[in-house]
């Protein structure tokens, strides 16, 4: 079981896990949770230090006033879904069986919105830390999974073909160590681009491609161009390496072949799943999308994303891709091999999105706590948004697996 083997769960198997997409942002800085409630002014907030405590429990929720190069509306549904709150829902009170209720789980992980959502009926909703139903969360890497599903769209509408190369369709990465990887190699981060491992480490490749994105202040190249002239470790195909780049080309991608800005064919999505309310994405420096990080959505629609996810109605070819254990090179590295054995089951990575093959879960993770589940055997979704101490932080992810495999399964008893 899981849930059991996530109670003793390996601290570097979590480590490994949190590697794949984050670096500490606090390496040389103490924490205390002092520092996460010490009041502050909003004046005394920087491009420096708006992604620490205490600034980060604010600036995440506030993303288009503080993202250095402006964001744009993703436009809610024509029709939205109708949540109505269950007659008899999920009891936040109840012990995790380690002494702790599920709800001070929540707290001691700095957790601002919580959702477990099925058949649109809200089973348990939470909020805490000044976040509110009406207000937005900056998803962070969770936007990922969104562009994977755009990519996914496209290749359902013919208009993408998942084995053709990125230079067949941009004509100015033909000498690019991009332009060789395939459109499926971009989606399930086998492009060969060298790890993203030092988005702090002043004048590395993933620190200054953030200054292209609008998370920090920096020198810099153009977006497009910095994706462009990347290095890369290996050939396309060999070896699986997360970086941000392979997302934000997904979305120069999904431009060039429908015609359409990245906010449009987001908002298409919010439409088929019934978003409540607007998001946004965030700009970069040449005034493209940046979906690596970028989007912000409410708590109730980052629930129903999933929801969308755990019912089936996602893009065909997003499920295949995710599916097809056969073509994942996470699981088959010592990266994966590490986690497996820490979780207990299996890991794989496909078309932007991590999966349990397990349990038939399909799992989006973003920094600092922006984590959510879609239970394929249920249809249930369970999303989490945070304001971690830093990008990851191991012992948080771990708990945020623990609490909503425990929730699924009780529901799964009733």
């Amino acid at each position: 079981m899981l849930i059991k083997s996530l109670n003793n769960f390996s601290a570097a198997a979590v480590i490994t896990l949190l590697t794949s997409f984050s670096q500490n942002v606090y390496a040389d800085t103490q924490v205390t949770l002092n520092d996460f409630y010490r009041p502050f002014e909003l004046s005394e907030i920087t491009p420096q230090n708006m992604q620490t405590w205490p600034y980060y429990r604010y600036t995440s929720m506030n993303w288009d006033d503080y993202g250095l190069f402006g964001t744009v509306t993703i436009l809610a549904a024509q029709k939205p879904a109708d949540l109505v709150s269950a007659k008899k829902g999920f009891d936040i009170e109840q012990d995790l069986g380690d002494g702790r209720k599920l709800v001070e789980s929540l707290t001691a992980t700095q957790t601002k919105g919580f959702l477990i959502l099925k058949n649109n009926e809200v089973l348990a909703e939470f909020y805490d830390n000044g976040f509110t139903q009406n207000q937005t969360q900056l998803l962070q890497s969770s936007s990922k999974t969104y562009a994977g599903i755009v990519a996914s769209k496209l290749i359902d509408e013919g208009k993408l073909d998942p084995a053709a190369t990125i230079d067949s369709y941009l004509p100015d990465f033909k000498d690019s160590k991009l332009g060789k990887a395939t459109v499926q190699q971009v989606l399930d981060m086998q492009s060969g681009l060298l790890p993203a491992t030092d988005y702090h480490v002043p004048g590395g490749e993933a620190f200054m491609f953030e200054a292209e994105q609008g998370l920090k202040q920096g020198e810099t190249v153009g977006h497009r161009n910095a994706i462009i002239t990347t290095k890369s470790q290996n050939a396309p195909g060999e070896v699986y390496t997360y970086n941000d780049k392979n997302t934000d080309l997904l979305a120069i991608l999904a431009e060039a072949v429908s015609g359409q800005h990245f906010n449009k064919l987001l908002s298409g999505m919010f439409s088929d799943f019934g978003a409540t309310s607007n998001g946004s994405i965030a700009l970069t420096v040449d005034g493209t999308a940046s979906p690596s990080y970028g989007i912000s959505s409410s708590l109730r629609d980052y629930g129903l994303f999933h929801q969308w996810i755990a019912q089936g109605k996602a893009p065909k070819s997003f499920y295949d891709s995710v599916h097809d254990t056969k073509k994942d090179l996470l699981a088959k590295s010592e990266k994966g091999k590490g986690m497996a054995a820490g979780l207990g089951t299996l890991v794989t990575y496909g078309s932007q999105g991590w999966y349990l093959p397990e349990h038939k879960i399909i799992v989006s993770i973003g920094s600092y706590g922006q984590v959510g589940f879609s239970d394929m055997k249920s249809g249930v979704s369970v999303v989490f948004m945070q304001d971690w101490e830093d990008n990851g932080v191991a012992e948080k992810l771990a708990q945020n697996l623990t609490n909503a495999l425990f929730v699924i399964e009780k529901l799964s008893q009733n």
